[in-house]
């Protein structure tokens, strides 16, 4: 079976963490959109035993058991006790990496639902949370992949109303964040500033951008800005550029802007910003 898949990013419209367990893993509240930016994975499933041969457009992205669609193939069949299928899958990257848009774990949620789908959908939903959750903690946000309120770890996914109407453009330096390092320095704050989670739904709910806008906080970034000098200067950067409102994604290091005006804005961010991709997108 022949499949080809669009394998779309996300952003986060406000990010508070609200505590940690004990294994380490941080309790979160927040809201996730699922954006048009995406990636694409084709290949074939063929209906004899084999293993998961696995290329990509980008050198820098392991194609063995660290490139998360290997840990999907191998959780699957594990868990299904179903025999392994030859399969081979390329990727196809346009998400930014290392940016706060969830590629990866993209890519590991749609693999997931793909290799369900051949099995005549052997697990049902819950459990492909379960087992989403096992490989990555954003990976059951792409399993529902619709505007939703998530909290806990990243498996308490309520979906929302999205009748946002506005474009968004993502913007990703030319420098990636460590997920680890955000979450350090977090802890390092001593006022922060939450974001309005309800307000937010309350807004995309209504179309109302601007009440959108004025309750998005990040905590990651908040801990970043204190002694990350790449983020500090990049965000100086974005801020100086008029009439719009930068905000980071996740841990980041891309950013994103609403705007009514997607073609002309992305064409003056271009200008002002070097070296950085510019993407022009929507909410899915």
């Amino acid at each position: 079976m022949v499949f080809s898949l669009e394998s779309n990013a996300k952003i986060n419209v406000g990010l508070n963490v609200t505590g940690v367990l004990p294994n380490g893993y941080h309790l979160l509240d927040m809201v996730m959109l699922p954006i048009s930016l995406s990636d694409r994975l084709s290949g074939e499933i063929f209906d004899e035993v084999g293993e998961l041969t696995i290329t990509t457009n980008k050198e820098d992205i392991p194609t063995d058991e660290r490139n998360i669609l290997w840990k999907v193939y191998d959780r699957f069949y594990r868990e299904s006790g179903l025999d392994r299928r030859k399969i081979s899958v390329h990727l196809e990257k346009c998400i930014p990496h290392e940016a706060g848009l969830g590629g990866g774990s993209s890519n590991g949620a749609f693999f997931l639902k793909e290799l369900n789908r051949y099995h005549n959908n052997f697990f049902p939903v819950p459990k492909l949370l379960e087992i989403g959750k096992s490989i990555g903690a954003d990976i059951p946000f792409f399993i529902i992949n619709r505007a939703s309120r998530v909290r806990g770890i990243g498996e308490d996914i309520q979906e929302i109303e999205n009748n946002l109407t506005d474009d968004i453009i993502i913007i990703k330096p030319d420098f990636g964040v460590s997920t680890a390092k955000a979450y350090k320095n977090m802890y390092m704050l001593n006022n922060k500033k939450d974001a309005n989670i309800d307000n937010i739904i309350a807004g995309l709910r209504n179309n109302d951008i601007s009440l959108v806008e004025k309750s998005i906080e990040n905590h990651l970034e908040q801990g970043l800005l204190l002694e990350d000098e790449n983020i500090i200067e990049f965000r100086k950067k974005v801020m100086g550029i008029p009439n719009m409102k930068f905000f980071m994604s996740g841990s980041g290091s891309a950013y994103y802007v609403f705007t009514k005006t997607g073609k002309q804005m992305v064409e003056f961010i271009k200008g002002q910003l070097q070296h950085c991709e510019v993407h022009l997108c929507r909410s899915l």
